[in-house]
């Protein structure tokens, strides 16, 4: 072979390797999210526009108001959607079959993970004195009106499972006149403006719509859980643990140590390795169109957030290891 040859096999095979959506025919993506005003539905939303850029002419990516941070990765595993958006820790539960998963699900694979940064907040109507959720709830306020989010969402066991730990599970409360409630952010709000709930907790970004527009419209008090709270969801649930900074909320003066977890892409296992490396390659490279986006996106570093084990939950898919690889960040 000539050296003229050689070189353009050479290009060709490079053009190949930087530019693995050449090879791809053109596709048809379903991202599920969460509901519309969402953050996840923002995200997917952002997402789709980079990657409509991305693929091949004739490409068709949709993303529905479908799916939460916890049922994604079923939605995925069974087909029902390409990829989705989902916790590191609901990976977690998923891969382990724990609870709600009724068996392990094996064919989900994280694709970008560490997108951001998810906190359990917890507020309760007007001004408190009490140091911690289950202070709040054991104590100060034994009969109260726990409002959250209906089940199938992550807000629904978050609140569950802080409140069981706190020692406030919904038995308890009962017994001491207190109830679980549920509804949707419209009825949380309308909740906390008629004065017919006490505390309501849920998974938030900072600068949350519906928890901004409670501590906006009302006198609230944010409860953060004891040290022993804390230490029982990450033992019990795998949850982590990080900082919501002060003044994140109206009424959030000081910073709170919460319950916390990542935003995860997932897909699943027998997408193409070559279309998995295209998607990844088409998010890392184009975080500051994220942040712009969302602004609970601008967090996001793919150099040292989106491969770690610890931030996706499950195994990373081959072709976003592949590119994690290529750039010397794995």
């Amino acid at each position: 072979m000539s050296k003229v040859s050689k070189l353009f096999s050479g290009l060709a095979l490079a053009a190949l390797v930087t530019s693995p959506a050449a090879a791809l025919e053109p596709v048809e993506l379903k991202i599920a999210s969460f509901r519309q005003g969402s953050s996840f539905y923002v995200y997917a939303v952002t997402i789709g526009d980079l990657l409509r850029n991305a693929l091949p002419e004739g490409s068709v990516i949709d993303t529905p108001p479908i799916g939460s941070g916890v049922s994604n990765p079923a939605l995925v595993s069974g087909g029902k959607a390409d990829m989705g958006l989902s916790f590191t820790v609901a990976n977690t539960w998923a891969k382990n079959g724990d609870d709600p998963f009724p068996k392990p699900i094996s064919n989900v694979r994280a694709l970008v993970g560490g997108l951001d940064q998810y906190y359990v907040a917890t507020l309760a109507g007007g001004k408190n004195s009490s140091a911690s959720v289950g202070a709040y709830l054991l104590n100060d306020k034994p009969d109260a009106r726990a409002i959250m989010l209906p089940k199938g969402s992550t807000g629904y066991y978050a609140s569950q499972q802080l409140y069981g730990v706190a020692g406030a599970t919904e038995e308890k409360l009962k017994s001491k006149g207190g109830s679980y409630n549920y509804g949707s952010f419209g009825v949380v709000k309308n909740s906390f403006a008629n004065q017919s709930a006490d505390i309501f907790s849920h998974v938030v970004t900072v600068g949350h719509p519906a928890v901004t527009e409670i501590a906006l419209n009302n006198e609230v008090t944010f409860l953060a859980p004891s040290d022993e709270t804390l230490a029982g969801m990450t033992a019990k649930y795998g949850w982590d643990v990080a900082t919501l900074p002060a003044k994140s909320f109206k009424h959030q003066d000081t910073a709170l140590r919460l319950p916390a977890t990542n935003t995860v892409l997932v897909a699943r296992a027998d997408m193409s390795d070559e279309l998995a490396y295209t998607i990844v390659k088409t998010i890392a490279e184009n975080a500051p169109k994220l942040a712009a986006g969302h602004k609970a996106l601008s967090r996001f570093d793919p150099k040292t957030r989106a491969w770690k084990p610890a931030l996706t939950g499950i195994e990373l898919h081959p072709g976003a290891e592949r590119y994690y690889r290529e750039q010397g960040w794995m």
